[in-house]
């Protein structure tokens, strides 16, 4: 293997290579330099989708937590701003933004209404979280710290992670914070976004085997019909969720402005798995979205709590995931999460071959394309109950990703493998989910750089990871018993849409 990874260059004479890095996916967001961890603040105002995001200004490992900023007018092509929340004397931890657009707060000046940025404030001298609140009157480009901090202080070292929204049917706005050690979400009410009351809890429940971080609860509707919506409330975890490492979950219930009940017949005892891959986490919603986006949007951070210290990039390290929109689908008896790339990325596809289209008996295979860094593929496979099938990515030295689809166990299995490149602990890593199959099952496969995320039956499950290739990444298609159906829409390559000028 031939790949070379640019070195450290302190005096910034490889500037121009910015974009051009080896791993540096095109469509994802990564900043120009250094660490990057959970998107916050997500809000849409004046034509722009704001991105802030947890980001130490000072090197490529975690610390210094300040909040780092990116606007786009489309959720598809990205600009990054300076940094718009930076550290003082207290590390700024994830959090969100909101429009005041009736000064309730009365922190307004003249007719623009303030954008309010809750966070969590990190005392490391004491090791105590707190909620505290920042200002902005330029449009999120700079914040001032309000001088009532903090809003809510409980004298804990883990109480983090503050998500703010409208609850019109109850009229208040509605904070919800991770108690992180104890497994709680804790709900509070306010009228004027600076005076908070406790109003209910949720936990714990489903796993507890980390901490709770990064809650988000979303209003999602069935069919498109207002009168039959429910709540979703996602919680992160630190650890021991997929395959043990970190990752996502979440219940369905309703919210009454006070607090949250989940429906077990719906949501089932325990919490579902939001992602089945180890890459993506703290993932949250965009506020006040525009009344033609009608479906809520979230975004994650696509690295992990174990490897992703690890991962092999420079000169930045971590990535988010690519804009999703979400909705709700029965499955049996329940009901679940689904997800799905954003219409408007289809736009970044060009030197696109389709219909290509055959069967496999057992052990018959097919390559489907070889060596490319930034594609989409769409496959799809169908077979009786007998038949298992498999997709691997490979970089031509190594199978770096394998599927195996087994329509006679109904159940879709995703196997990380290690990587010459990858860290060597905690990185191989596997997930097998049940879902029903029909007589054929569609995967979208969206690769970018080092980042893969494939999306299942129109997003009912999803797999998000980081697969480090020597070269591009390649697709091969495997019949392991009885006869696969394949249908393929062969490479579309995919164009740039991140801006990395400084």
């Amino acid at each position: 293997m031939d790949l070379m990874l640019t070195q450290p260059n302190p005096e910034g004479e490889m500037d121009d290579a910015i974009g051009t890095e080896p791993f540096r996916p095109q469509y994802h967001f990564t900043p120009r330099r250094n660490w990057v961890n959970d998107p916050n603040g997500l809000v849409y105002f004046e034509g722009e989708y704001h991105l802030f995001y947890q980001y130490n200004p000072h090197g490529m490992d975690w610390g210094h937590m300040s909040w780092g900023h990116a606007v786009s007018a489309d959720l598809v092509s990205w600009r990054e701003l300076p940094v718009a929340i930076p550290e003082t004397d207290q590390m700024i931890f994830s959090g969100s933004v909101v429009v005041d657009w009736e000064n309730v707060s009365g922190l307004g000046e003249g007719k623009a209404p303030p954008l309010l940025a809750f966070f969590t404030a990190f005392d490391e001298a004491r090791s105590i979280q707190s909620q505290h609140l920042a200002v902005s009157h330029d449009r999120g480009r700079t914040f001032v710290h309000y001088a009532g901090n903090p809003i809510i202080d409980l004298d804990l070292a883990d109480f983090r992670d503050p998500k703010v929204f409208y609850h019109a049917e109850s009229g208040a706005w509605i904070m919800l914070v991770a108690l992180a050690r104890d497994h709680y979400i804790q709900f509070y009410r306010s009228q004027n976004l600076l005076d908070w009351t406790l109003a209910g809890s949720f936990g714990p429940m489903g796993s507890t085997s980390g901490q709770w971080e990064c809650p988000d609860l979303i209003r999602l509707s069935m069919d498109e019909d207002p009168a039959n919506a429910h709540w979703v409330l996602k919680v992160d975890v630190d650890v021991g969720l997929v395959d043990g490492g970190s990752g996502a979950q979440y219940f369905v219930g309703q919210f009454d402005g006070h607090r949250f009940t989940m429906d077990p017949e719906l949501s089932g005892l325990s919490g579902a798995l939001v992602d089945q891959g180890p890459d993506f986490y703290a993932a949250v919603t965009w506020s006040d979205l525009p009344a033609e986006q009608a479906s809520p949007v979230w975004i994650g951070w696509q690295s992990n709590h174990q490897s992703g210290k690890a991962y092999p990039t420079y000169p930045w390290r971590g990535a988010m995931s690519l804009p999703r929109e979400l909705y709700l689908f029965p499955e049996g008896e329940k009901l679940k999460l689904g997800q799905r790339p954003l219409k408007a990325l289809t736009g970044l596809r060009s030197a696109e071959r389709r219909g290509v289209t055959g069967s496999l008996a057992a052990a018959a295979s097919q390559v489907s394309f070889a060596r490319e860094k930034s594609f989409w593929q769409d496959i799809s496979l169908g077979g009786d109950a007998g038949t298992t099938g498999t997709v691997s990515l490979s970089d031509g030295h190594e199978t770096l990703l394998t599927i195996t689809v087994a329509f006679g166990g109904e159940q879709i299995s995703f196997e990380r493998h290690a990587s010459a490149f990858g860290p060597v602990d905690f990185f191989e890593r596997k997930t097998t989910t049940r879902l029903p199959l029909p007589a054929r099952i569609d995967l979208q496969i969206l690769v970018d750089g080092s980042l893969v995320e494939i999306f299942v039956n129109g997003g009912r499950r999803v797999y998000s990871a980081s697969l480090f290739a020597s070269d591009g990444m390649s697709t091969s298609i495997e019949c392991l018993t009885g006869t696969l159906r394949v249908e393929r829409d062969d490479l579309a390559l995919m164009q740039r849409s991140i801006d990395f000028s400084p």
